[in-house]
């Protein structure tokens, strides 16, 4: 996470760690996949270098930075202050996986919590909006009474078993 410049140097470091593993033969199929802030991650990757990604999977991301700054409580808004430097809303639009939906290319596995008030799924869900009008593949699965954190193996349980069931059919086994 480098402030000032959110999945600026470290999007370029996923990037380059998915071009040697292809330059190297130690892949054929590379996906990415993040929870919280490397969920976010995998969906600003997928719209941003959306040819590099043959599947992808996605926890509680956040989707618009700008809309995550107007619902968040003063504690979340100071976060994102320092992250962004100020409240550089054209910085954040450019940061926002929203601005680059419609360059998805790979099948996505969506996986959010219903109550997450520290990335709220409202976002998520006009995210997903714009993946069903562009005719994207995708996968959403809301988990009801969860929130950002995972405490009990039960709610690990209820993450994983989607992202399981997704990567089984990416690989076809």
């Amino acid at each position: 996470m480098d402030i000032g410049d959110p999945a600026g140097g470290d999007l370029s470091d996923v990037i380059a760690a998915r071009d040697y593993a292809i330059e190297k033969g130690i892949a054929e199929k590379i996906g990415i996949i993040g929870y919280s802030y490397g969920g976010y991650m995998t969906l600003l990757a997928v719209g941003k270098v959306p040819d590099k990604w043959d599947f992808s999977i996605a926890g509680v991301s956040v989707a618009d930075w700008v809309e995550m700054y107007d619902l968040s409580d003063s504690f979340f808004k100071g976060f994102m202050e320092t992250l962004f430097m100020g409240k550089n809303l054209e910085l954040m639009k450019d940061r926002s996986p929203i601005t680059y939906v419609n360059n998805v290319k790979c099948p996505l596995c969506i996986i959010h919590s219903q109550n997450d008030t520290r990335t709220p799924l409202t976002p998520v869900l006009k995210y997903v909006q714009k993946l069903q009008e562009n005719n994207k593949t995708y996968y959403l699965h809301v988990i009801p009474n969860l929130g950002h954190a995972i405490y009990k193996i039960d709610d690990a349980i209820d993450f994983l078993l989607p992202a399981l069931i997704f990567l089984k059919k990416m690989f076809g086994n």
